[in-house]
């Protein structure tokens, strides 16, 4: 194998249920193949405006559904769903801002966010949209500066970059235009609002060996046999999996079923680590996450 590199676009939305149950998936892959990843996050804008301009609609009582179509597709994922899911964002567009703003502070921390908003989401049932609420899942973040992030969520800059990647988007390649998957959460083209997308998440692999798609909902192999078309070579030496330790050294919180995906079946979490059981789901928390998101 050369030393070239793989670019890699993961085409997502924050509140995509789908790309929250690739994330077990995508950890892994990272874990074991980073080395030769270039990898980039692309935020889609999955909800424009749920409210479609009904005056009488309300981030409140539009969360139920929401939670009742989760618990659905938990049954195929494995990753947990809020129960109760207690307040919906009636757009996705400022978490897809929010991740294009910390990323001015580095692509890290914009990694961060992205991960906390999902988990606001997915394990407090919280979908966060006004200045207070992104304060709240930016707590104990290591190097974030709040303030500034806060600010420059509201800049023409960030908005520039935010509509790039909703354009970037809603441009899908020519193997998805062609592509008829015929599973549950295939990734099947989208059309919304007048215009083609990309379903969440696609991700797309760039190298020496062509452009390669893994579309929607496919196994861990599906990725592995795309990076090994992008680059061959690539998958031979992989890197191996981390002990729990090692994973909640890497990442400050894993769901019961990422630390299986991850760590093996039989994986337990260190004892230091704080258990999170709302019955519909278990997280595991490092000491210093548990504390930032206050429980434990």
């Amino acid at each position: 194998m050369t030393n070239s590199r793989v670019d890699v676009a993961e085409y997502t939305d924050p509140l995509c249920s789908v790309a929250w149950g690739a994330e077990p998936l995508f950890r892994l892959f990272r874990w074991r193949y980073g080395a030769v990843l270039n990898w980039r996050s692309v935020m889609g804008g999955l909800i424009g405006d749920a409210s479609k301009g009904d005056p009488a609609w309300n981030r409140i009582t539009a969360a139920q559904p929401m939670e009742k179509y989760w618990r659905r597709v938990t049954q195929i994922t494995g990753q947990p769903y809020p129960k109760p899911m207690h307040i919906m964002p009636q757009s996705t567009d400022p978490a897809g801002r929010a991740y294009r703003a910390a990323a001015l502070q580095g692509m890290t921390l914009a990694d961060r966010i992205l991960r906390r908003t999902r988990e606001s989401i997915f394990l407090f049932g919280r979908g966060p949209q006004t200045d207070a609420e992104f304060t709240e899942i930016a707590a104990g973040i290591t190097g974030l500066d709040v303030p500034r992030w806060l600010a420059d969520m509201k800049t023409p800059g960030v908005e520039t970059a935010y509509r790039a990647d909703w354009e970037e988007c809603r441009t899908p390649n020519a193997y998805v235009r062609a592509y008829h998957g015929d599973h549950v959460m295939a990734g099947n083209m989208r059309h919304d609002n007048g215009r083609d997308r990309y379903d969440y998440p696609t991700v797309i692999f760039k190298g020496p060996g062509g452009e390669h798609t893994v579309p929607g909902w496919l196994p861990f192999e599906a990725y592995v046999e795309a990076l090994e078309a992008a680059l061959p070579g690539a998958t031979a030496n992989p890197r191996p999996d981390p002990t729990p330790a090692e994973a909640f050294a890497e990442w400050g919180v894993m769901t019961a079923r990422e630390l299986a995906v991850i760590c093996g079946e039989d994986a337990k979490p260190p004892a230091e680590i704080v258990t999170y059981d709302w019955g519909d789901g278990v997280a595991y928390f490092r000491k210093d996450e548990a504390t930032a998101w206050g429980i434990g």
